[in-house]
């Protein structure tokens, strides 16, 4: 037989040989991206998922389904930190480790400069998250900044915080996040998320806390008249987390590599028009006939200032003095 075609034989059996040993070592992953196709962190998932199988050599594959075809983000977060699932898009709650209420307090920053510095890709807020993933079984690879927390009323709506009418405005079952609202003039209502659209649109309560523009005008626009954006928290820890103890002990150096990569790259990318899609957000709630109440720097602060004063207290109770030292450090 000719030298050359024996040569061409056996590279062709190697090829295919490396190929079958890549193809049986590969592993799929479905994670779902909470949201709609065109939402922050729908797109900042896609983007994760790609460059995870670029940077594996199609190694690790995942698959970003939208909507939430596994559930909502805390129960995701809970199955992601036990191990049932080993990646998904989550939101850390209190359900994973108390200390988890601090993901959405408030009083940490009230600017986007301020906020991409604690939550962007080299966020110290974050890496204080991934602290506690530690003790609780989780690390976040990647993550969107979905914006700051305004409030969704149905009709009328205070001009000045704090409000001098008590509204009845929606809030997440934290005790930290009620004193907050009652810091701030309201009269909080502890309401599962799931029956706050129907609350707001029969009148039950006046309003919706803890909503970003973007949320505001994709979920709630339909049953609120007028916005109130009080950026008296961040939202930006909903995002890629993986099951610690699989991250650790069943990836490769190379495989841990590339989530690390693909998931910092990705964050990056998301928070590069981060400020100028939220005002393009406000911009729709107006165009909608919205009225959208928004105030100074110096009434920004202010409002910030309130927070701390009536939230930080019940933090320090969950968290403790030495991680609220921490916490109080890297606020603005």
């Amino acid at each position: 037989m000719n030298h050359k075609y024996k040569k061409f034989i056996g590279l062709s059996v190697t090829s295919f040989c490396m190929a079958v040993t890549i193809s049986a070592h590969a592993e799929t992953f479905s994670i779902g991206t909470v949201y709609g196709k065109d939402h922050a962190v729908s797109t900042m998932a896609v983007d994760f998922s790609e460059r995870v199988e670029d940077y594996t050599n199609g190694g690790l594959k995942i698959k970003a389904r939208y909507g939430s075809p596994f559930g909502d983000v805390y129960q995701i977060g809970k199955q992601v930190a036990n191990g049932q699932r080993k990646i998904d898009v989550v939101s850390m709650s209190s359900d994973v480790d108390p200390r988890m209420t601090i993901g959405y307090m408030g009083g940490l920053v009230s600017n986007y400069e301020q906020a991409e510095d604690l939550y962007g890709p080299d966020g110290d807020f974050m890496m204080l998250l991934n602290d506690i993933g530690k003790e609780s079984g989780f690390k976040y690879v990647a993550w969107a900044p979905t914006g700051f927390g305004g409030i969704a009323f149905r009709d009328d709506a205070p001009s000045e915080i704090p409000s001098p009418k008590r509204y009845k405005v929606r809030s997440a079952p934290y005790k930290s996040m009620i004193n907050r609202y009652a810091g701030l003039g309201f009269d909080p209502v502890p309401m599962a998320y799931s029956e706050t659209y129907t609350a707001l649109q029969t009148g039950a309560i006046d309003a919706k806390g803890a909503t970003p523009p973007e949320e505001a005008f994709q979920v709630f626009s339909d049953v609120m008249k007028e916005y109130v954006y009080t950026r008296d928290y961040f939202e930006g820890i909903i995002g890629v987390a993986v099951n610690l103890d699989w991250y650790e002990n069943s990836l490769s150096d190379s495989q841990r590599a590339a989530l690390d990569k693909a998931g910092k790259e990705a964050t990056a990318n998301i928070w590069k028009e981060a400020k100028q899609r939220e005002d393009q957000f406000l911009d729709k709630l107006r165009e909608a006939g919205i009225k959208v109440t928004t105030f100074t720097d110096e009434e920004y602060k202010e409002i910030s200032d309130l927070v701390k004063m009536h939230e930080w207290p019940e933090i320090e109770k969950l968290v403790g003095p030495s991680m609220m030292a921490r916490i109080r450090d890297m606020a603005y």
